[in-house]
């Protein structure tokens, strides 16, 4: 798996984006050179430029990375790999509540949350199927990689170690969650529940390469349209509401615009776990919509480019805007990515999630119990994490204790009230 995210984020992912943003870029120049010869207006030129173009181009400049991480994941699959990992983690699931079949609805969950989440009709157990659903989103899906390509690219230049981490803390987070959900609701798991795994191993093969082109094509093909409705969509609200004021006058200086103005109490809560920015704040609020437009709002509230030539000077330039504009650190960076990772996935997802669970009840507590976990391992690792890097407290870190002392306590009163058969035991 490492070998598969070398390969993808730092050997020949990078390689093939360089062509295609190379082509975006060229394309942009040309629409610039033609809004600027019929004498366009600046609101019109910045709305096509910085708003839809550069938007989209943020978005889809990582495709590339992606097409060849699914490309290599589907020959993995084919080579009869992917069975053996389920027969493998079956015995570690149980420890937790689930079935060694959990693992097959969350590999599905790489590609995209909402047909991973439906997967899990698959397994016939009601109490393993609903944890499989709340935990399978934890996995970062396709919509979730430009994310990790971003902090990690401009933070963590070349290191292919930390994207494989990333992977290895998802599975941390369902393990915890899955415990936390098991001394809460299942407090007492029946015995049947612990039935044998019956999987079909085939045998080991040489992958078709051709059947796996096919698939990364279908996938990028997907990921295009919806950078290409939503996404597109998306970025001309976050472009409007960054260059107007709610006078609808527009404004030179972001601070003045009405995104500041929405976002800034948001940017207060999210304090503890290092956002010092309004804009970071907002673009996490609109990754529920779509978790591929916190990259493409990033790029339209602090103006910086990755859609050509992204080489190290970009990268630079990236890191010094996010630096200083963002009030972003490496350590807050990471913390900044749990937080999109591991907080409810897209609203497309939350809807599965409820057609799913058939109770509105268990949606609501899947998605409350995300928001919290999201929300606890971005604040326990930065706050953790500047204490290490810079021996002092990070921002809002009393606030941070209260929180951690307030959910401890809360913990194990509802787990008392479950041992009663009380409390969270009666969603079970």
């Amino acid at each position: 798996m490492w070998l598969v995210f070398t390969i993808s984020q730092v050997w020949l992912g990078p390689l093939v984006r360089d062509y295609i943003e190379f082509a975006f870029g060229m394309v942009a120049k040309w629409i610039e050179l033609g809004l600027n010869s019929i004498g366009s207006g600046a609101i019109l030129k910045g709305l096509i430029i910085e708003g839809i173009i550069g938007g989209f181009t943020a978005v889809i400049g990582f495709l590339p990375l992606i097409m060849v991480l699914f490309f290599l994941l589907h020959l993995l699959e084919d080579s009869g790999y992917m069975s053996r990992v389920a027969l493998l983690m079956d015995r570690y699931f149980k420890k937790i509540g689930l079935a060694g079949k959990s693992i097959i609805p969350m590999y599905v969950g790489t590609a995209c949350s909402i047909p991973a989440i439906m997967s899990a009709r698959t397994i016939k157990n009601t109490r393993q199927r609903r944890m499989t659903i709340l935990l399978t989103p934890f996995i970062p899906c396709g919509a979730k990689l430009p994310i990790i390509a971003l902090l990690l690219g401009v933070f963590f230049t070349g290191s292919a170690f930390m994207t494989a981490l990333t992977y290895l803390g998802a599975i941390i987070i369902i393990f915890v969650a899955g415990l936390i959900i098991k001394k809460l609701v299942n407090p007492f798991q029946k015995a049947e529940e612990n039935s044998f795994l019956m999987v079909e191993l085939p045998d080991y093969q040489v992958p078709s390469p051709k059947k796996a082109f096919f698939v990364m094509l279908q996938r990028a093909k997907a990921f295009v349209v919806k950078a290409g409705t939503i996404i597109l969509l998306m970025n001309v609200i976050v472009w409007f509401f960054v260059n107007f004021d709610f006078s609808l006058a527009q404004v030179a200086n972001p601070e003045d615009s009405m995104l500041k103005v929405i976002a800034t109490p948001i940017s207060f809560l999210l304090t503890p776990i290092g956002v010092a920015s309004w804009g970071l704040a907002a673009a996490a609020i609109l990754g529920f919509v779509a978790k591929e437009e916190v990259v493409g709002a990033l790029a339209v509230i602090f103006a910086f480019s990755i859609s050509e030539d992204f080489g190290v000077a970009d990268i630079e330039s990236t890191r010094q805007t996010l630096l200083t504009v963002g009030g972003m650190t490496s350590v807050s960076a990471v913390a900044y990515l749990a937080f999109n990772l591991f907080t409810p996935p897209c609203f497309a997802a939350i809807g599965a999630m409820k057609t799913e669970f058939e109770s509105t009840v268990w949606t609501v507590f899947a998605v409350s119990l995300q928001l919290f976990i999201g929300f606890i391992t971005g604040l326990l690792i930065y706050q953790i994490g500047t204490l290490i890097v810079t021996r002092s407290f990070g921002m809002g870190f009393v606030p941070a204790v209260i929180i951690v002392v307030i959910s401890t306590l809360l913990f194990l009163y509802l787990n008392r009230l479950s041992k009663k058969g009380k409390g969270l035991a009666k969603l079970g």
